[in-house]
């Protein structure tokens, strides 16, 4: 699998990031996970990745790990581009000479523009329940006693997470865990951080089951699971082509898994190590 880019994404993932990712995005049952090695849980999640991906006759045609990361990030580009119809889709091809780096960047782009379309339609009460529901998360993780605590006030106020969204979120947070802007919590809380908000508005734009696995040490058959996601059901839907909601079970696992890898990745500085 050298120079497989989805495989290199993967396996710069932490296990419980990979667990919570199989879970959330692939919606894999935790009983198939339990018991994988680190690796183990890469091939699981490129396979899963790209068979939801491929057609399904094609898939028993072919090795489980074959199918073109760079169609798949395509695929997603495409269903998050506004518009309903092939002439609304990206330019990208999978003969041309656009980098998998580059149609990577674009689909954190436009997930990021589908963020901001997002929270400008939700109303402000359920606004509040966003951050409300992103400190009962951190406290049931054992993050903090208090979400509003010293070191992490600024960084879970919503007007802290307004100025993200609206800045773009991916990007913002990957800033925010660059600069050492939160020290005081040390930097792995702040990637964590940044990984707890991702997931938390990937789940309330897209009504997913959302999984944290060993974020508070509690591992892959205690990680904390909630539905962070069904409040915000409807919001979402009303918003033209948010991950691809209407469109098809396969696409509900492949556009919220890849944006969930790619900005992981980004939050943990991994994109540019992987374009140098």
């Amino acid at each position: 699998m050298a120079g497989d880019l989805l495989i290199h994404r993967l396996e710069c993932l932490s296990k419980e990031d990979l667990e919570s990712i199989a879970v959330s995005g692939l919606r894999l049952p935790e009983k198939k996970l339990q018991g994988l090695s680190h690796q183990q849980l890469v091939m699981l999640a490129s396979a899963q990745l790209r068979a939801a991906a491929g057609s399904t006759l094609m898939n028993l045609r072919r090795d489980p790990h074959a199918f073109p990361y760079k169609q798949l990030l395509i695929d997603v580009a495409d269903k998050l581009t506004p518009g309903i119809t092939p002439l609304s889709w990206t330019r990208y091809r999978l003969e041309d000479d656009h980098s998998e780096i580059e149609i990577e960047q674009a689909v954190l782009a436009l997930f990021e523009e589908q963020v901001r379309k997002w929270w400008r339609k939700l109303p402000g009460k359920k606004r509040a329940e966003f951050v409300d529901g992103l400190h009962t998360v951190l406290r049931a993780e054992g993050h903090v006693t208090d979400a509003t605590g010293k070191g992490v006030a600024p960084f879970l106020q919503q007007q802290a997470l307004e100025s993200l969204i609206q800045g773009g979120l991916v990007a913002g947070l990957a800033k925010v865990s660059a600069s050492g802007a939160l020290g005081v919590i040390g930097v792995s809380m702040v990637g964590q951080l940044g990984w707890l908000v991702l997931l938390h508005t990937v789940g309330w734009m897209a009504g997913l089951k959302i999984a944290v696995f060993g974020i508070g040490g509690y591992g892959a058959a205690g990680g904390a699971v909630t539905w962070l996601g069904g409040a915000a059901v409807g919001t979402a839907v009303a918003v033209p082509g948010m991950l691809a909601l209407a469109d098809g079970p396969a696409y509900r696992k492949t556009v919220p898994t890849t944006i969930m890898i790619l900005a992981k990745s980004r939050i943990d500085g991994l994109q540019g190590n992987a374009s140098a």
